[in-house]
């Protein structure tokens, strides 16, 4: 056997002892000083749950649909304040080109007179 791991085992024996001292330690030290660590408990938990409702809030706020449309033959559409829409039936169809012009004005018109 040779003399470094005598000193290793002697070493690992040592830290051994250093760790169960520091749990002692610190467990004589939660005791002495209860009353602080439960104030500081207090003070994290009511922390993360003012975090926590903030957070929720805005999140629910973000993604909880403000607008429904539902349409008489059953397309509906949902929109929520991050923008992003939900529809049952596709957009209207833009043409390529040629002869058939498309005017999305015109047809926001058109669809604005139908509801009302």
């Amino acid at each position: 056997m040779s003399i470094f791991k005598v000193f290793g085992a002697i070493a690992k024996f040592g830290g051994k002892i250093a760790d169960v001292y520091e749990d002692v330690l610190d467990r004589i030290d939660h005791v002495v000083h209860k009353k602080e660590y439960e104030r500081k408990a207090k003070k994290r938990k009511l922390f993360w749950t003012i975090l926590l409702s903030v957070v929720g809030g805005i999140v629910v706020v973000l993604l909880f649909p403000y607008r429904f449309i539902v349409k008489r033959n059953g397309d509906f559409e949902i929109r929520t304040l991050l923008l992003r829409v939900y529809r049952r039936s596709e957009d209207y169809d833009i043409p390529e080109g040629g002869s058939d012009s498309f005017d999305i004005e015109e047809a926001t018109e058109a669809e604005d007179a139908i509801e009302a």
